[in-house]
């Protein structure tokens, strides 16, 4: 079975390793040389200017747009050149105009996928309703989903529009969606869950679940021949809730050894031992149980 992957574009452009349109679309082709073909981007990714980087490569690349799984987000206003502040926008003349300038972009006349990047605090459910309605009958997005929704937002948004999935982070060093019912809901839901920094960015954080894990990591990565990498993403797909790991490495040699995580199977002592030494606590606390 093809493990489910989706592979992340945030660090593509300037937010990242600045590739080149020459690299974007060696690393593409590698992708798809490899059967992983569902690409995950955002309008704000590289200060707007990851998409169109994204649009050269397809193009250099010399794949067929309908060999390719795209989704990219929009809802988030990001402050600089085109905004003062973060702020978030969910209306129909924000939606319409994003999709359109995405479609520009990425060099292609239909999304795959369409993300509401943020829960919106102005958010009017009605007019959202209409607004996914209307993109979907132009043909302009296939599907449509949401990012970093409570369960209750998700829900109430989903009992009027069908959607793919909740994307939310998820990882051992923040396992929090284990904690506010948006797992379990995808679960209840039947839909894949697209999880966003599955490593949680284990080598680079500067936090207490990071110092506390190292010794055990090494140790169980050792006793399941595998790297720490491959125990991170492991630790993830335990949860039966069709995990969907967006792996953001740009070194697909790399990812080809993250895939390898789908092969293991972590005992369920082992995944709550990582849990608890992630969090500093007991599951459950540290009162007995009645």
């Amino acid at each position: 079975m093809k493990p489910h992957i989706v592979i992340g574009t945030m660090r593509w452009g300037s937010w990242g390793r600045n590739l080149s349109s020459d690299q974007a679309a060696k690393l593409l082709k590698s992708c798809y040389d490899e059967n992983l073909v569902k690409f995950d981007l955002a309008d704000i990714y590289g200060d707007y200017t990851t998409e169109s980087l994204f649009g050269e490569a397809l193009k250099k690349s010399g794949i067929k747009r309908n060999q390719l799984k795209i989704s990219t987000k929009c809802g988030i206003l990001y402050p600089g050149a085109h905004h003062r502040v973060k702020a978030y926008d969910s209306s129909k003349t924000h939606l319409i105009n994003s999709v359109n300038n995405s479609l520009k972009n990425l060099n292609t006349d239909y999304l795959d996928v369409l993300f509401i990047h943020q829960q919106d605090h102005l958010m009017n459910f009605n007019e959202l309703e209409t607004v996914l309605t209307e993109l979907k009958l132009s043909g302009k997005v296939k599907h449509f989903g949401v990012c970093n929704f409570s369960a209750y937002a998700f829900k109430v948004l989903y009992d009027k529009f069908p959607l793919v999935t909740n994307q939310m982070e998820f990882s051992l060093i923040k396992p929090g969606a284990l904690f506010n019912d948006t797992l379990f809901q995808s679960g209840h839901y039947h839909k894949k869950t697209q999880i966003y920094t599955p490593l949680g960015n284990y080598f680079t954080a500067k936090n207490e679940a990071a110092y506390r894990l190292q010794n055990e990591l090494t140790a169980t990565a050792k006793k399941y021949n595998a790297t720490i990498d491959q125990i991170l993403l492991a630790w993830t797909l335990k949860v039966p809730y069709k995990i969907t790991p967006i792996l953001g490495s740009v070194n697909i040699e790399r990812i080809k050894e993250q895939i390898k995580a789908f092969d293991i199977n972590l005992s369920v002592e082992d995944w709550y031992k990582l849990l608890e030494i992630s969090r500093g606590k007991p599951v459950g606390g540290t009162t007995q149980p009645r």
